[in-house]
C-alpha cells in the first residue's frame, strides 16, 4: 500500500568530530548551525527547546514547518547525531545533514535513510 503523503526521515551520525568540549556543549554554537541546516533542508523552525545535560551533553529539538529536527551530542565520545524528519516533497534533509558535516568535521560521517514511504501488507 502506498501512502498518500511524503515521509522523509534521515539521520546523520558524526563520529570523532573535530570540535572541542565547549562547542559540543554550546547551545549558541549548535543552534546557529541547526538554523542554517534547517534552511538548507528547505524548512523553517516553528518552535524549539534545548537542554544542557550535566556534566556534559546537549539536546536540541525543534518543530519545523514540515515536521522536526533533533540533535544530540556526546562530547565524551566526540559524537553527534541529528535526525531530520519532513513530510513535503520539496524538502531536502540530506542538504542540511551534509552542511552539518562541514561544521562538525567528523572523521566518519554517515547518513541513514529510514524508508517510510510504503507500508508492508
Amino acid at each position: 500500500m502506498n501512502l498518500y503523503f511524503v515521509l522523509k526521515q534521515f539521520i546523520g551520525d558524526y563520529w570523532n568530530c573535530d570540535l572541542d568540549w565547549e562547542k559540543m556543549n554550546s547551545g549558541n554554537f549548535l543552534q546557529q548551525h541547526i538554523i542554517k541546516a534547517v534552511e538548507l533542508s528547505l524548512s523553517s523552525i516553528v518552535k524549539w527547546l534545548d537542554y544542557n545535560f550535566s556534566p556534559q551533553g546537549y539536546t536540541y529539538l525543534a518543530v519545523l514547518s514540515n515536521s522536526s529536527i533533533i540533535l544530540h551530542t556526546w562530547p565524551e565520545e566526540s559524537f553527534i547525531s541529528v535526525e531530520i524528519f519532513t513530510c513535503t516533497e520539496e524538502s531536502n534533509p540530506e542538504a542540511g545533514l551534509r552542511y552539518l558535516a562541514e561544521i562538525f568535521k567528523p572523521k566518519l560521517f554517515k547518513i541513514h535513510h529510514v524508508k517510510r514511504d510504503e507500508m508492508e501488507s
